[in-house]
């Protein structure tokens, strides 16, 4: 099962929500990351289909060199903008841009797999990763994916508001019927485990709100001159809950392998 294609603008407006309002990585997963990985306060990290660089800027002072890369040119300018020349920013597919082998000692790439031709990109990553580099999979839980009345209610409103044709049809069907690791282990990954990391937030009406600006089927550009109509109902739909979630925040890590000496 072919994985899904994803249109290129997606997020086209959607920058300064997205940084603003996307709950960050916790710091015990980036530290725990960075302690697995065996990052001493040199090399390279890529971050890859970065958004505004969430990850690039949380990392950037455990390495020498950060990279920061996404499909949209938005979010790269965004993150050009914030980095000021401290890490290099640059507007590429995942699937495309042009990398030095054996050049990165760990690539992340947070709550975007899904989102690209998976074993093109594995296979990319390999050769761009020295041996004994790393491959993390970061991800986050959605506010509207929860069993509270409240989340059930915000994904009734995020489901009735989305314009059809955002997102593929059955865009998660190929990752369950062939889950990340495997894709991993197919491009000679050594899977070293799922690390979790369940985190309590309280949101707002207006942090949930800029949650769904930062989508892309409910951005600003997506709703166009319906965004206060959602706006209303959204607030209407969530007042008087108590917007507690536990978001588990989680990264997978695979290692290059290190060759045998001859």
């Amino acid at each position: 099962m072919a994985d899904p294609e994803y249109r290129r603008d997606l997020y086209r407006g959607a920058a300064a929500d997205y940084d603003r309002f996307r709950v960050p990585y916790p710091p015990a997963l980036i530290g725990d990351l960075l302690a697995r990985t065996g990052v001493r306060g040199g090399g390279r990290l890529l971050d890859l289909a970065c958004g505004t660089g969430q990850i690039a800027f949380a990392m950037r002072k455990a390495f020498a060199e950060v990279w920061a890369v996404d499909q949209e040119p938005d979010m790269v300018a965004f993150a050009r903008a914030k980095a000021a020349g401290g890490i290099r920013c640059v507007a590429a597919a995942a699937e495309e841009v042009d990398l030095p082998d054996a050049a990165l000692d760990l690539v992340a790439i947070g709550n975007a797999f899904h989102r690209l031709r998976r074993d093109a990109v594995a296979g990319r990553v390999f050769r761009w990763l020295r041996p004994g580099g790393c491959l993390a999979l970061l991800w986050s839980d959605a506010p509207h994916l929860g069993d509270a009345p409240w989340q059930r209610a915000l994904a009734a409103t995020f489901d009735r508001w989305t314009p059809p044709g955002r997102v593929p049809q059955g865009w998660d069907e190929p990752q369950r019927a062939r889950p990340d690791v495997e894709v991993l282990r197919a491009a000679g990954f050594v899977a070293e485990g799922r690390h979790s990391f369940p985190t309590p937030h309280r949101w707002t009406i207006e942090g949930l709100t800029g949650f769904a600006y930062s989508m892309s089927g409910l951005s600003r550009a997506a709703l166009g001159e319906h965004a206060a109509r959602f706006e209303r109902e959204l607030a209407d739909t969530l007042r008087g809950h108590a917007l507690d979630q536990t978001i588990d925040f989680a990264y997978e890590l695979a290692r290059k392998p290190v060759p045998p000496l001859q």
